[in-house]
């Protein structure tokens, strides 16, 4: 539960903007699907806090924002099943049909939700806020792959170099 670790650490408004979505069990259940290089929900509350911080800095809905941004990923099944090959261009809608299945979505949070992909498979942003989540959204998600390409070069430079040892031996 890496998640409880970042919870702990919110800012306080930022927590109370999104503590009932993160009591809800079906938030708590994307910590058991994998994003990148960790859970769907620390990918989710590491593009919730970024975008949150800048939304304050730049007089948008910080609310909407953060509440958006924890939902943007809210599809709520492992992608890498093999099942679910239009995941890329599919997913926001899941998320936002998930998402107004169990909360109340203002207008903000449901089009962070719906064009956070643009311009893979969604429509254009109407609001900044929209705007801001997509570009933190692609900037936490780079860093993302970037860390699990250099954990997977590691591993295998680590099985390439224990092979060269054995047949040196």
């Amino acid at each position: 539960m890496i998640y409880a670790d970042i919870i702990t650490n919110l800012d306080p408004g930022h927590r109370a903007t999104i503590d009932h979505l993160l009591s809800h069990d079906d938030v708590l259940s994307m910590d058991g699907f994998r994003h990148h290089d960790r859970t769907a929900l620390t990918h989710s509350l590491a593009v919730s806090t970024n975008a949150y911080r800048w939304a304050r800095r730049l007089g948008l809905d910080a609310g909407s924002t953060a509440r958006g941004a924890l939902l943007h990923d809210f599809f709520l099944y492992d992608r890498r099943d093999g099942l679910k090959h239009r995941h890329p261009t599919r997913h926001a809608r899941v998320a936002l049909r998930n998402a107004k299945a169990r909360f109340t979505l203002n207008s903000v949070e449901a089009d962070i939700i719906l064009t956070h992909m643009w311009p893979v498979g969604g429509p254009f942003y109407t609001y900044r806020e929209s705007i801001l989540v997509s570009l933190v959204d692609k900037i936490v998600s780079t860093r993302e792959v970037l860390m699990l390409l250099g954990m997977n070069i590691a591993r295998w430079a680590s099985i390439l170099f224990a092979r060269l040892a054995d047949s040196q031996a």
